[in-house]
């Protein structure tokens, strides 16, 4: 009898462990960082030459968020309704290909962070260019979920206005360039044609010297000494680090 007792025991032991270790067997595996990276970069250079899609390793029941309002913004939840209802009308409003550029890709215990730029000519034959962020974990060298960030006031001007803006913006006009005073004059900014910028205070001439780059009516700045500023066109007026500038007329 503790013979027979011993056999049922040992049965149901294996039993159990049997169940374990295929439930074990059955939960995705987490790609490591370093060969997560490999992966996500290996496909970036794919696509970069055209050679395949980035889309090729998204898992088929991946959760794919587009942030911001846009008229795709929102939850996918498969990679058969994110490409049907993000991806193909955004591709439908394009003439030619979109041609992504890296700008950094890094990864922590969890996700994969994507930074690229990407551009293309839209069906208005206007330029599309837009700035994404994309956070993406992987699991069985898929990704399985990502958030993208992105510029959705030029997305929702592609799906719109096919690229045609409604309103004018200051990068599309150029009236930046030139020279923007404070009303007491003692600084004087001038944007030059070349994306550089050369600003005076008082008596002190070239007092900041740098570069800069224009994104709708907002203005980014990256000082030679490697300090970084930002600021906005409003209504003709240059808002930038507690300044208020205005054009100089020639």
């Amino acid at each position: 009898m503790e013979k027979l007792h011993a056999i049922n025991c040992l049965l149901v032991f294996m039993f159990f462990s049997f169940i374990s270790c295929t439930s074990k067997a059955q939960q995705p595996i987490q790609v490591p960082t370093t060969e997560a990276l490999e992966i996500v970069s290996s496909q970036f250079e794919k696509w970069k030459n055209m050679e395949a899609s980035f889309f090729d390793i998204l898992a088929d029941d991946i959760v794919w968020t587009v942030s911001g309002n846009s008229p795709v913004s929102g939850i996918y939840t498969s990679k058969k309704e994110f490409m049907e209802q993000a991806v193909a009308p955004i591709l439908g409003k394009l003439k030619t290909p979109l041609k992504p550029e890296l700008v950094s890709l890094i990864a922590d215990d969890k996700f994969v962070w994507l930074h690229f730029e990407a551009s293309a000519k839209n069906i208005s034959n206007g330029i599309y260019e837009n700035n994404y962020i994309w956070k993406m974990p992987l699991e069985d060298n898929k990704i399985t979920n990502c958030i993208a960030f992105l510029d959705t006031y030029t997305l929702t001007d592609l799906m719109i206005n096919n690229g045609k803006r409604m309103v004018k913006i200051i990068v599309d006009t150029k009236e930046y360039i030139g020279m923007w005073v404070t009303a007491d004059g003692h600084i004087r900014h001038e944007l030059l044609p070349n994306n550089r910028y050369d600003e005076a205070r008082g008596n002190r001439k070239n007092a900041y010297l740098g570069r800069y780059k224009i994104t709708g009516n907002h203005i980014d700045y990256k000082d030679d000494t490697g300090f970084t500023a930002d600021g906005d066109f409003k209504d003709g007026i240059l808002y930038h680090g507690g300044m208020i500038l205005y054009k100089e007329k020639n």
